[in-house]
């Protein structure tokens, strides 16, 4: 009998409705995935060309530079060479913050009122064009003696248009519009999962092609890529806002006239039966309100009353230190990607520095250094959620422990083997963004989610500005001694978010009784 219900239940599924849940996964594949194919390509493109054009070392050193076995004299260009290429790094990543930050300040707002599709449109059309303009900047340097400071020119579409700020409010907000508060948790870690796989498989991936073909080839390879992601999301992508699960489907539903009936089952009534007695004393007509003219009220995207709509609901005060909630979690992701961003900025540099890692090493260790923590992420939720109970709070905080031990672990390396060490140490990493998204959206109603997203987002695009030149002079004044000095302080600032994830759990053992669901 239960087999027949479920049977029955199965087969009445609207699987359109499901599916459209899911479209947001391909577009974050893609993208991630192109990143992953050709970025330490590029980045080994660059010290290339830095050593060619911009120190006019001969060809053959510097191809030797990407060599395991290579001599005093190489190693001494590498480090030279690295100094000046951490400064690269530095200014595209400064470069690629300032717009994103201010728009950060609207989006989230605008979001809420306009849909997610247009902002998901306006951040990959950028992507698109920045990938294009690396093409071109690539090929000309296969025949001319291009400077590669013009990578960073290439940057300038995407940074305009928003980039990764505007796209990563757009696609929380899709998954938070198209999920439920029991299914988000799991909707975050299979968002995770996506990314493990686009993570991998893209860096496995670039190092054959790479051997195989050029960097012009595997660059022109991830445009592609995220050209077809783009035209993906223009034309097939739905928009979300107004699918969430929690809320009535009924706008369609609404009638000019509302009946109000007594005295009689509803059950009873027919259409036939509400025209003959429309006039009748147990039926009475409300003319519904006139619409008001919403174009009145539309702003446009840099609207300054998008700016007050998003601050005015970060602060608002929420029964049971919810608001506390938010910014204890708002401020635990800042730091994480304050540090995130700062050892982007260096880890390349760092790991060919100390451990001489060709292209094809880095991109294995890139690889399974994704690949454990996404381990880690499913093990988390399928058994240490599922099966013994852990909340979404107790995850969190095992992650960032985690990240600690991990961290303290590779500022000591100096054998390769230590850097896999470090990873396994790190296996709880990946939980703590699912985590940390689902405490702020089960806590606030689906209307608030794009501001305070937004609010997120724009705390964390200001982290390169003081991150990235942070991590890039620690790593410069520590190149000749211990270039992986930096580790202990990311360690040092995982141990912040600790804490103030822990005060998070602090105040739901206080409210036990009202986050006995939502933060279960």
């Amino acid at each position: 009998m239960v087999a027949k219900t479920s049977l029955a239940q199965l087969k009445s599924l609207e699987w359109g409705h499901l599916f459209n849940m899911f479209y947001i996964e391909p577009v974050i594949f893609m993208l991630i995935f192109s990143h992953m194919l050709s970025g330490t390509v590029m980045r080994n493109q660059l010290i290339y060309q830095t050593c060619t054009v911009i120190f006019e070392y001969n060809e053959t050193d510097c191809k030797l530079l990407d060599s395991k076995n290579t001599t005093a004299e190489i190693q001494a260009i590498e480090t030279e060479l690295q100094s000046y290429v951490a400064n690269m790094f530095l200014t595209r990543t400064l470069f690629e913050s300032i717009v994103p930050a201010i728009c950060g300040l609207f989006i989230g707002s605008w979001s809420d009122h306009y849909g997610r599709k247009p902002l998901l449109i306006v951040s990959m059309v950028g992507f698109s064009a920045s990938a294009m303009l690396s093409s071109a900047i690539c090929w000309l340097s296969s025949y001319y003696m291009v400077n590669p400071w013009w990578y960073t020119l290439a940057a300038l579409p995407h940074s305009l248009l928003g980039g990764l700020c505007v796209f990563s409010v757009a696609a929380f907000c899709f998954i938070t519009d198209t999920t439920d508060m029991k299914t988000r948790p799991y909707r975050m870690i299979f968002m995770e999962l996506i990314l493990f796989v686009a993570l991998t498989s893209g860096s496995l991936l670039s190092s054959f092609v790479y051997a195989a073909t050029s960097a012009a080839f595997v660059q022109s390879l991830s445009c592609l890529i995220v050209i077809l992601a783009t035209l993906f999301v223009i034309f097939y992508l739905p928009e979300s806002l107004g699918m969430c699960p929690d809320q009535d489907e009924s706008p369609e539903k609404e009638k000019e006239i509302v009946v109000t009936i007594s005295d009689q089952k509803v059950s009873d009534i027919t259409t036939d039966s509400l025209e003959k007695r429309v006039d009748s004393p147990k039926y009475e007509t409300i003319e519904k309100p006139p619409i008001e003219d919403k174009s009145k009220d539309e702003t446009g995207l840099f609207s300054i009353k998008h700016v007050k709509d998003m601050f005015g609901t970060c602060f608002k005060r929420r029964e049971n230190n919810a608001h506390s909630i938010i910014w204890l979690v708002t401020l635990s992701g800042f730091v994480s990607i304050f540090v995130a961003d700062g050892v982007m900025t260096v880890m390349y540099l760092f790991v060919r520095q100390q451990f001489h890692l060709t292209v094809r090493e880095f991109t294995i260790f890139e690889t399974v250094s994704q690949s454990v923590p996404m381990l880690g992420a499913l093990l988390g939720i399928l058994i240490l959620r599922k099966l013994f109970g852990m909340s979404v709070v107790s995850l969190a905080l095992l992650s960032l422990f985690s990240e600690i031990i991990s961290n303290i672990a590779r500022g000591f390396a100096f054998l390769p083997w230590h850097l896999y060490l470090s990873v396994a140490l790190g296996v709880f990493r990946s939980i703590q963004g699912p985590m940390c998204r689902t405490i702020v959206s089960n806590i606030v109603p689906s209307s608030d989610t794009g501001k305070l997203f937004a609010i997120g987002n724009i705390v964390q695009s200001f982290a390169p500005f003081v991150a990235a030149p942070l991590y890039t002079a620690i790593y410069k004044s520590s190149l000749a001694s211990n270039p992986g000095g930096f580790n202990f302080l990311s360690a040092a600032f995982y141990l912040i978010a600790f804490i103030l994830i822990g005060c998070v759990m602090r105040i739901k053992f206080k409210h036990r009784k009202f986050y006995a669901e939502t933060l279960k």
